[in-house]
């Protein structure tokens, strides 16, 4: 089962909400694009979901953080940031099933 599909009760939907916020902080995420990033129902589970696939291709933590912000092909040529910025979690999704792809091809 993916985390995203998973039921979760308040401590842990709040225990996502600061790992995410830790994550994109990590990610290099500008302070007044955090909150667009977070705000809304998933998009813990969401961020999370990127950061496990992240994880699981790349080892360097400082190389994850260059593939969030560095343009890609596979997004019409922007990054996986400013698509997750602007589509939401129709963004971040499309970020995590591009990224569960690539590890399973």
């Amino acid at each position: 089962m993916s985390i995203a599909s998973a039921q979760y009760n308040e401590d842990e939907k709040l225990a996502m909400a600061r790992a995410a916020t830790a994550l994109v902080t990590r990610w290099g995420v500008p302070d007044e694009s955090v909150a667009r990033l977070l705000n809304g129902e998933g998009r813990a589970t969401a961020l999370l979901g990127i950061h496990r696939a992240l994880r699981c291709i790349f080892a360097d933590s400082d190389r994850v953080a260059r593939w969030i912000g560095a343009p890609n092909e596979a997004f019409g040529g922007v990054c996986a940031l400013d698509l997750m910025l602007a589509d939401g979690l129709a963004g971040m999704r499309r970020v995590e099933a591009y990224l569960d792809a690539e590890i399973a091809s």
